[in-house]
Parts: C-alpha cells; sequence; structure tokens
C-alpha cells in the first residue's frame, strides 16, 4: 500500500536495508514514512495506549463552487456565491429552478449553521483531478453545516384519540405524511435525546457492564429450552414463557407487539420479530426465529425480551412514542419526559434512511458535514434478503447509510464529517456480478449513538451464495472515533462497527472505538465460505486501533475480528474489555461471558502481533468476565507473537485444530483465571481425560505443525487442553511434555516467571518489569509481506514427525477452496529434503526462535524435491456447487491438470522469492528449478552471478545479475517473470540488479519435471544456506506493491519493532508488546 512520499535508506554490510527514521516512541510517525503502514494514526502512549489523532480539516474548492443554504437560499438564484445561494442541492428530488437544472462537476458548499433537509440523489460523476465536492466553508457561516433525515414538528394536539393509549391527556398527536421509526428532543444547548418506541419494561441502560439489565426474562419452567407453539397457518413456533409478565392482561395487549428476544446458543443480538401466538393459560408468547420463521435459534431459560410498538405501551413519564401507520403516513402520538409541550420544545421526527445516495458514485468527496436523525425502514421485522429471486437478492432498504452506495463506486472519500443519532453512518456495497467499488477512503470522522454499526465496505457477497458477487478494491478506514454504536441492530445482523468484506486491499488503522454493541472492527477477506471463484490475492492491515468495551449486546464475536482469506496483519492495536455476557448462563452454571479480544472466525494466514488485550475480569463466577485474548475457530496458518495477554478467563482459545499449522512464540500472560492454551475440549475430569488418552481415538489434530516458543507466563490457573481426548495438562511442564509427545515444531513452550510480569496493567501500564523474564525474552520472527497467488512458501524448518519433510506454508484462495472447514484438506507441496541429516537445520537470519534455515551441502549431493506427480495429483472433494438458496446439494468435484494451482507455470507472469546465503567462491549451482525441455530456473552461475531462465531450455529467455552474490553474505533475491510487459527482472537487496526481454503469456512453461531446490539429482548442488522461499503466480503489480516496499516491510517491518515503534534495546526483543523503555517524565527504580 504506496502512499506518496519518499525517504533515504542506508545499505548495511549484510545486504539489508534499515528505513531512516527518527525518535524513540513512535517510529511511524516520521514525517517521511513512505508506506502507508509506516505511518502513525494514534498518538501512542509507551505504557500501552493509543489516543486519537485526527488531522486537522482543509477547505478544498474545485474550479466550479456552488453554495447552498437551505434555510435562506433560494432555487431561482445563481448559486455561485454566498450571496447569492440555492436552497436545494441539485441532486434533491425537491430542487427547482436553476438549482433542479444544474449538471457537471463543482464542489457544493453547505452553509454552516443551516440545517439541510432532505435527500441526495447522485447523478452526476466527478473526475479523478476534480471531485465533486460535498463540503463546508468555515469562512461561511457559524457552527456546523448539518444534513438532516428528520423533520421538526411542532403543530400538536394534546389529547390521545387511540382507545388503547393510557393516561390520554398526557400525549400529545400530530397527523404525518410519512411514516417515522425515530423521534427526538433537542434541548436549547443543542443536547439530544433520543425518544423510545412506546415498550414495555420502561427499561433504561442502568448498568454500562449489561446494557439489558432492565429487560423482563423468559424464565421457561420445566423445559429451559425448545418450547413451541403453532400459529394460525401451522407453522410451528417458540414459545417464551414467562409467569412473572405475561399474564394478567387481556391477549391484545400482547399479539402483534414487536419482542425484541436474546436467541441462542451463540451470536444472541435481540432480534425484532411479531408476537403471533399469546398463551396466557402458559405465560408465554409464540414468534419466529431469527431468521425471519420458524423455529431457528434457541430461546433458553434467562434469556431476556421486551416489547415494543403497541399503543398500550405508551406509558412513560420519561418520554415515549407511537405511530399509527394509514397508508403512507399516518398520526404520531408523542408524550414527552416530564409531560412536557411539544409545540414549546424542538421534536426532530426522523423521514428518511439515506442522505446522499447512489448506484454509481464516481469521484466523490464528502467533507466537514454534519449528519443527523435518519430513520430506519418502516418494517423493523424484515429480513435482509428478497426470497423472490433466485439465488435471494439483498433488500437495499434494510441496508440503510447516510452516505450509502449501492452498486458501483470509484474515488469516494468521506472526511470530517460528525454521524450522530443516525441509523448507520455509511453504507457502500458492490452489490451484483460486475460491479466494482475502488478507492474508498473514510477518515477522520466522529460517529456516536447510531443504530446499526459505523461504517460497512462490503462486496456483494452475503450468506448463501456459491459464487462472487460484485468486488470491492482499495478500502483505507483512518482516523475515526466513534461512541455507543449499534444498539438497535436490524434482524439478521448484530451492528458491526467497522465493516469490510472482501476488498482486494484494505487497511484500517488508528480508529479509536468506544463501547460498540457488537465488534469494533471486523474484515472478511477474500471472499466467504461456500463460494466459488479465484481470488489470488488479498492485503488486510489493521494496526494502532482502540477497541475499547465491545460486544455490549451479543457474543461469539471480538472487539477485532478477522474472517476467511489472508495475510492478514493485525498489529499494535488494543482491545479492552470484551463483554459477550450471557446472562442466561448465569442460572446453568457455565461461563457468562462470551466475548474475545481478537477473533479469528475461520481466518487463515493472520500475523497478530504487538497487540495488547486487556480484560475486566477473569472470574467466570464474576459480575464481569471476559472468555478469552485469541479466539479461533477453523483457522490455521496463523501466528501469534509479541502480545501481551491481561486478565481473561482463558488466553488462547481455539476450536476444530485439527489443521494445527499456528505459532505462538514470545507472548506474555499474565493474569489467566482459567486455560492459558484451550486448545481442545477439556474432558470433564481429569480421569475421564486421561482415560480417554489412553484410548485409540479416530480424530486427529496436526501438532506436529503446530509451535510454542519462549511465551513467558504469570498468575494463571491451568496451562491448557491440547489434544483430541481432552486431557488435562494443567502445569507448565504437563503441556510441555506433551508438545514434545507429539513432536510438535517446537516445544520449549517458554518459562513461567516467579514474579509480576507487568508493571501496572490495572491501570493501563503493560510495560514489563525489570528483572523479569519478560525482559530481553522475546524473539524475532519474520512475517512476508502479501504476494499475489503464492502456491509455495517454505520457513525452512521441518516439520515436528519429518526432519526430512519442510512443510509448505502459501496460503492461496482458490476456486477450489469453498467451505471453509475443508480447507484444510487442499493441496500443499511440502519439500523432502534428499540427502540431509537434521543438523543440517539450525538459525538463519530471519528468525531465531526456531532452527529455520536448511545449509545445502554439495558434497553430498543434498537437495529438496517437490516432485511432478505429487504436485499434479488431481483433488477430489464434494461440496454445493450452488447457491444454498435453491436447495443445492454436495457434488463431487475434480480438480486437476491446469486448474490445479502450483508450482507448475503456465502462462502467467511469476516471481521466485528467497532468502539466500551462499558460500563464498561457490558457483554452478540450482536455487529454484521446474524445469524438462521448457520451465524456469533460478541459480547461481560459476561466476557467482544469479540467472534466471525462462522458456525452453537452451533457446529461452535468461537475465543475469551484475553483482555476485556468492559472498558467504545473507541476500534477499526476487526474480520475476511479468509476461504483460514482456520482462524479466532480478531484483537483489531490495534493488534491480538486472533486465532483460522475456515471454508474453502465449508460452507455456508446463513442464513435468520435478520442482528443485538447492540443486538437482544430477548436479549443481548449492553449498550455501537457505532461509525463507516462496513461489508465486503473479507479479508485484498483480500484488499493488513494488519491491522497494516488500523490502521494507520484510527487513524493517513493524514487526521487528513494539507497539510504540520502538526497536529493541537490549540482547533482543523484550516478550510482549512493549519494550521497557520509559517515556519522558516517567522514572522508575530499575531501567535497563
Amino acid at each position: 500500500m504506496r502512499a506518496h512520499r519518499s525517504d533515504g535508506v542506508t545499505w548495511l554490510g549484510v545486504g539489508l536495508m534499515v528505513w531512516v527514521v527518527g525518535g524513540v516512541a513512535d517510529w511511524g510517525g516520521a514525517a517521511e514514512a513512505r508506506w502507508s503502514w509506516q505511518d502513525s494514526y494514534a498518538e501512542v502512549d509507551p505504557r500501552g495506549d493509543l489516543r486519537w489523532r485526527p488531522r486537522p480539516f482543509v477547505f478544498e474548492r474545485g474550479s466550479s463552487v456552488r453554495y447552498i443554504d437551505f434555510e435562506g437560499g433560494d432555487d431561482g438564484n445563481e448559486g455561485d456565491s454566498p450571496e447569492r445561494p440555492w436552497k436545494h442541492h441539485p441532486w434533491d428530488p425537491n430542487a427547482a429552478g436553476r438549482a433542479a437544472a444544474e449538471r457537471g462537476v463543482h464542489t457544493y458548499v453547505f452553509k454552516r449553521g443551516s440545517v439541510y433537509r432532505g435527500r441526495l440523489l447522485v447523478r452526476d460523476a466527478g473526475r479523478p483531478d476534480e471531485p465533486i465536492r460535498l463540503t463546508a466553508d468555515p469562512e461561511w457561516g457559524s457552527g456546523e453545516a448539518v444534513i438532516c433525515g428528520s423533520e421538526r414538528v411542532s403543530r400538536w394536539v394534546r389529547g390521545a384519540t387511540h382507545p388503547d393509549i393510557p393516561e390520554p391527556e398526557k400525549v400529545w398527536w400530530t397527523d404525518l405524511d410519512f411514516l417515522p421509526r425515530s423521534v427526538w428532543l433537542v434541548d436549547a444547548t443543542g443536547g439530544v435525546r433520543r425518544i423510545p418506541l412506546a415498550r414495555t419494561p420502561n427499561w433504561k441502560v442502568s448498568n454500562p457492564d449489561d446494557v439489558k439489565s432492565e429487560w423482563w426474562e423468559w424464565d421457561n419452567p420445566g423445559r429451559p429450552f425448545g418450547n413451541v407453539v403453532t400459529n394460525g397457518r401451522g407453522q410451528i413456533l417458540h414459545l417464551g414463557i414467562d409467569t412473572r409478565h405475561i399474564r394478567d392482561r387481556p391477549e391484545d395487549y400482547f399479539r402483534g407487539a414487536l419482542v425484541w428476544t436474546e436467541f441462542g446458543w451463540v451470536m444472541s443480538a435481540p432480534y425484532p420479530t411479531p408476537v403471533e401466538v399469546v398463551d396466557l393459560q402458559r405465560h408465554g408468547l409464540g414468534f419466529a426465529g431469527w431468521t425471519g420463521g420458524g423455529t431457528n435459534g434457541v430461546i433458553m431459560r434467562g434469556m431476556r425480551y421486551y416489547l415494543e410498538d403497541k399503543p398500550h405501551y405508551l406509558d412513560d413519564p420519561e418520554g415515549e412514542f407511537w405511530f399509527e401507520r394509514r397508508g403512507r403516513g399516518g398520526r404520531l402520538y408523542l408524550r414527552l419526559p416530564n409531560d412536557g409541550d411539544p409545540r414549546v420544545e424542538r421534536v426532530e421526527v426522523g423521514r428518511w434512511s439515506n442522505l446522499v445516495e447512489g448506484r454509481r458514485v464516481e469521484h466523490v468527496h464528502v467533507t466537514g458535514l454534519t449528519f443527523r436523525f435518519t430513520t430506519p425502514d418502516w418494517d423493523l421485522t424484515a429480513p435482509p434478503w428478497d426470497f423472490r429471486t433466485q439465488p435471494w437478492s439483498l433488500r437495499p432498504e434494510q441496508h440503510p447509510g447516510c452516505i450509502f452506495v449501492w452498486g458501483e463506486g470509484r474515488d469516494i472519500r468521506i472526511a470530517h464529517c460528525r454521524f450522530e443519532h443516525v441509523v448507520m453512518p455509511v453504507r457502500i456495497r458492490a452489490v451484483e456480478p460486475g460491479q466494482r467499488v475502488d478507492g474508498v477512503r473514510i477518515e477522520d470522522n466522529e460517529v456516536c449513538y447510531t443504530d446499526h454499526g459505523i461504517f460497512s465496505v462490503c462486496d456483494g457477497g452475503a450468506w448463501g451464495y456459491a459464487d462472487l458477487r460484485g468486488r470491492l478494491g482499495d478500502v483505507r478506514i483512518y482516523r475515526n472515533r466513534s461512541f455507543e454504536t449499534a444498539r438497535r441492530p436490524s434482524r439478521y445482523s448484530n451492528g458491526i462497527g467497522i465493516e469490510v468484506a472482501g476488498a482486494r486491499t484494505v487497511e484500517i488503522a488508528g480508529n479509536i472505538l468506544e463501547r460498540s454493541y457488537a465488534q469494533g472492527i471486523d474484515v472478511l477477506g477474500g471472499k466467504r465460505s461456500g463460494v466459488w471463484g479465484d481470488v489470488p490475492f488479498t492485503r488486510i492491515l489493521i494496526h494502532q486501533n482502540k477497541v475499547w468495551e465491545s460486544l455490549l449486546n451479543c457474543n461469539d464475536f471480538g472487539g477485532i475480528e478477522t474472517w476467511q482469506g489472508g495475510p492478514a496483519y493485525v498489529f499494535n492495536n488494543l482491545s479492552y474489555n470484551p463483554l459477550g455476557y450471557r446472562h442466561w448462563n448465569r442460572s446453568t452454571g457455565t461461563d457468562a461471558g462470551f466475548g474475545h479480544a481478537y477473533y479469528l472466525d475461520g481466518a487463515f494466514k493472520n500475523y497478530h502481533f504487538n497487540n495488547i488485550a486487556w480484560g475486566r475480569g477473569r472470574d467466570p463466577k464474576g459480575a464481569v468476565v471476559n472468555c478469552a485474548a485469541f479466539q479461533e475457530i477453523i483457522s490455521y496458518q496463523n501466528t501469534f507473537f509479541h502480545n501481551t495477554v491481561y486478565n481473561f478467563h482463558m488466553g488462547s482459545r481455539r476450536q476444530e485444530p485439527r489443521a494445527g499449522r499456528n505459532k505462538y512464540v514470545a507472548n506474555l500472560w499474565q493474569g489467566i483465571g482459567g486455560y492459558v492454551f484451550r486448545h481442545a475440549d477439556p474432558a470433564r475430569t481429569r480421569a475421564e481425560g486421561e482415560a480417554a488418552q489412553a484410548r485409540p481415538t479416530g480424530e486427529r489434530y496436526a501438532l506436529e505443525l503446530n509451535a510454542f516458543s519462549r511465551n513467558v507466563f504469570y498468575d494463571f490457573a491451568q496451562m491448557g487442553v491440547l489434544e483430541p481426548s481432552g486431557r488435562w495438562l494443567s502445569r507448565f511442564e504437563d503441556f510441555q511434555r506433551a508438545l514434545r509427545e507429539h513432536r510438535s515444531l517446537t516445544y520449549d513452550l517458554g518459562v513461567v516467571s516467579p514474579v509480576p510480569l507487568l508493571r501496572d496493567p490495572e491501570r493501563g501500564d503493560f510495560r514489563p518489569v525489570a528483572g523479569s523474564p519478560a525482559v530481553d525474552g522475546g524473539a524475532r520472527v519474520f512475517v512476508p509481506w502479501a504476494l499475489a497467488a503464492v502456491v509455495g512458501e517454505w520457513h525452512f524448518y521441518p516439520a515436528g514427525d519429518d526432519q526430512a519433510l519442510i512443510p509448505d506454508e502459501h496460503w492461496y484462495l482458490t476456486d477450489y477452496h469453498v467451505s471453509r472447514d475443508t480447507y484444510g484438506d487442499r493441496p500443499t507441496y511440502p519439500l523432502r529434503v534428499v540427502n540431509g541429516r537434521p543438523e543440517d537445520f539450525e538459525v538463519g537470519l530471519l528468525e531465531d526462535w526456531v532452527r529455520g534455515a536448511l545449509r545445502f551441502r554439495a558434497d553430498r549431493r543434498q537437495y529438496a524435491v517437490v516432485t511432478h506427480a505429487e504436485m499434479m495429483r488431481p483433488f477430489r472433494f464434494t461440496d454445493l456447487k450452488r447457491s444454498r438458496h435453491e436447495n443445492a446439494q454436495p457434488e463431487p468435484h475434480v480438480v486437476e491438470g491446469e486448474a490445479l494451482r502450483n508450482l507448475q507455470v503456465y502462462r502467467s507472469g511469476f516471481l521466485v522469492e528467497l532468502v539466500v546465503r551462499v558460500e563464498a567462491g561457490h558457483g554452478g549451482s540450482v536455487l529454484v528449478e521446474k524445469r524438462r525441455g521448457t520451465g524456469y530456473s533460478l541459480g547461481v552461475t560459476e561466476e557467482g552471478r544469479l540467472r534466471f531462465e525462462v522458456g525452453p531450455e537452451g533457446a529461452g529467455f535468461r537475465v543475469e545479475s551484475e553483482t555476485r552474490v556468492n559472498d558467504g553474505r545473507w541476500h534477499h533475491v526476487l526474480a520475476e517473470a511479468d509476461r504483460e510487459r514482456r520482462r524479466l527482472t532480478l531484483y537483489l537487496d531490495g534493488r534491480v540488479a538486472g533486465e532483460a526481454a522475456g515471454p508474453d503469456d502465449s508460452m507455456s512453461l508446463a513442464n513435468e519435471g520435478d520442482f528443485y531446490v538447492g540443486g538437482t539429482p544430477g548436479g549443481r548442488w548449492l553449498e550455501g544456506v537457505m532461509d525463507f522461499l516462496r513461489v508465486a503466480l503473479g507479479t508485484l503489480r498483480d500484488a499493488d506493491t513494488c519491491v522497494e516496499e516488500l523490502y521494507a516491510w520484510e527487513f524493517d517491518g513493524p514487526f521487528l519493532r513494539d507497539f510504540a515503534g520502538r526497536s529493541p534495546k537490549g540482547l533482543r526483543r523484550d516478550a510482549g508488546a512493549l519494550e521497557l523503555v520509559d517515556p519522558p517524565g516517567d522514572p522508575v527504580s530499575a531501567v535497563r
């Protein structure tokens, strides 16, 4: 991800590059940062905190400016000066005269202090060099330039006319020609109070840790769940029973109300659905499941609910409203707080859901405006789907947004805006196949008090689809702040905060999100589970974000959550108090919290480093309990290193871990109330676990592909569970012994500290304590930069159970990655070492926690190989081919030949990247080769230069480096064949080392040769050490990068520094997220 800045470099003797940076605690904030991930997006406290640091608003205007003053303008004016403004924007359906006739590219300036009422339907496109701007000029007017989705209503009549409204003399009414679902009271100072829709009980949020503490509760006597009833159509529904409150009222008091109820077992965000059956004899209400019908989900004893939207409930002296619909309008009944008079108050009544709306939005920038008072669609119970189509389509009215793009979009910027008391601030979606949204920037905005979430930028995918829909390009979300969001989510939704799904590249940084009722940040990479289609490239960066109290209204999610394909780089974040409270578990005696700081929900190829997970409670019986710092399900190929975890019930929780392939290195764990590593379901008792361990089992976890190294522990109840048996491994020694028994990649595990590890974690100081094992206890871990269509990646450590096998760790979301629970069965291509010995593996340049470099010895004729037969073996599997909406059934599939994505290159561009040390004076060797008649080969000439050959042997294309590499020093090598440009390029240590003509895409390089590394059976053996190798069926341009950025990341990236951007100060990194360095003005008694 490139920013348009430049910087200098310093070259070191080992051929590596270090970016020149200044300062100690905030390297990313250097003014000379060249790449976006080097920049700083928040104010960093070296103790382990982040504070909002927005960029200042700068008024920008194009060559043509139009002025809008809704309260003082006239559409008959010229509109070209503050003295002659229009009333309406030309995109407003209510515009008239000259305003309505205007087209083209303009900067539209809204007057500050003026409230614009209406919605804008985008009908013009800007240009790359001059976008259409909707903005405000600080020099015109005072206060905020507001675009409002409500009408101010001032004509009221006292006395309710509906017979079911209690105390009608305290209620006022007015007739409207629209359908409101939201009402607000604005006081003389501008303070806003939401008036709730009539409900019972008249609950308030009196406990910030349990926002539903005043709701009613299903007690379900006799049967705790599974109670059902049949409606008049013969449909079986849930029956929720409440013997305390569903009584002593006529049926009409309950029938037809909307019930907002929790459900289970997981997720559980309350959903609205009509009460269809009233059974007063059983004290029960019958209603449909959360997906829209039947009994989907579970209504468990102890789950909470409330009722709303009946005139009977309009009784709260602190204010409520109810609307009696009559066609497209109706009568609004209102009772104000303290029985106030609405004729003398400012009452805002929601009219519009979307305020700036477009089906094709190109080069449009919205900056410096305030958006207020939008309302949801009338039907609060509607599902997001239109069931009339096959497969189902998405209903736009159920996906609202103040700024709403539904279709095509390019260059959309939303910056320095305020969104308050709205349903959803921003919704952008590429919906249909063939549609694309690209170039989205959402930055420096403030958001508070929303119904549905914060920002949603998505492709066209959704549950049940089997094919790729609309696609999403680059998305950047920087430096936004939010408070109290997603308080009334829609049905079939939980109210995600910042949501990005299916983007090609995404960067989310510097966002400070406080009190999100669901996830704070939620990113899905590539494509959803169940979808066919090739997605060769995704890159996700989530860094310097603070999510402060999340999951207030749901569970089984994370404060920061990733899904599906990576690489995803999640670093330098703080996630505090993810609640996920499940009140019903209080009655069952099980864990009452199921919220996680970081959740990998079927997430693959993630790197989580330098993150802080801070819980408020570890005791499952306490008032507040935070379940896990890291939660995974199905996920694999993930690396967790240098994270700090404090005060959780569990440290790392892993479900369905059979694929193995995870690493846990140099993390700091303190204050764990249960298991540090819950990586299997625990047996019910220690004896049952031991017995199960002694019996043969059909289930197998690939524990030989997991690594646990250099972790530091203090104050934990039990170390963990790891095996399918659920055997308890309570002590550090037990867990370490099990790792050794299962021959894990590494099994040193780490060390248990006799003293506290953290300075003052209760007050947010997560620096390590001087003299503790955390100091100098960290590791050097290598994190490759994302490339396109990677088909092989080897880090040159052996599998734990086979010292001659080097695991392949490539990730590529191919067409045949369909259902996520089977991804672990997809082909990989481990290298088999020939004529090697265990001692040939040694500590290399890139990593020091594992013997992760392989010494190749020419005198032993040593090499590594993936045979042609292995890589071309057909892959068979069974899965759905059509959407789930069409009642599809699983079908058998065979992937073979060119459909397989592997080390066989056909007509695509490709590249080979490696880190190697060739011994001085050695030459005439193969580095990487797949060639028989034609193919590709990268090697070292007799003179010691790199040579890259592509095409027919003896008659193909070749390029050689000018520089010799047989100097006994480490080098980074990248060889690229760009078929589109017909160019071969060799890069050495981040610089071009040679260029030559190459083939176009008419030449296939397919051949039946084996893939060799470091030599072949016939000779050309390498004398040297290889530390890293990967092959990609794409170029640097295909990965939206360049060699300079790749090199900067891999040899001076943020994973080589701490949370605050500081380089290691001692022998190596300290364990955990922070180095032991004291900020100015904070002396300590012992400083290293």
